[in-house]
């Protein structure tokens, strides 16, 4: 069975979203780093995309349903989240601010 629940992934879990790296903590927010598993027309599979790397972002443990391509990226985009609310586009512009677009 695959979960996005932060604890049951602390506890071996299968990620959703692929296979898991590492789960950052800081402070409230956490970052679950991930290998996306591989699509093939719009389908998953069960093959890992080693050569692509992602975060999932989470908020006192309750997953926001955001990703992004970026431990910078994502940290923002749970800031902005928790500040601005679930539509925000602030992580977006601060990162272009930054000069750390997404692709």
């Amino acid at each position: 069975m695959k979960t996005t629940d932060i604890w049951a992934l602390q506890h071996g879990e299968r990620f959703s979203w692929g296979e898991i790296i590492t789960i950052h903590h800081i402070g409230e927010y956490s970052l679950v780093e991930f290998h996306p598993w591989v699509y093939i027309n719009c389908c998953g599979t069960d093959q890992i995309n080693e050569a692509e790397t992602e975060f999932s972002c989470y908020i006192n443990g309750y997953s926001i349903s955001r990703s992004a391509e970026s431990l910078d990226s994502a940290l923002a985009t749970c800031i902005a989240h928790k500040h601005d609310g679930g539509n925000s586009q602030a992580a977006v512009y601060f990162m272009k601010m930054i000069g750390k677009e997404s692709k």
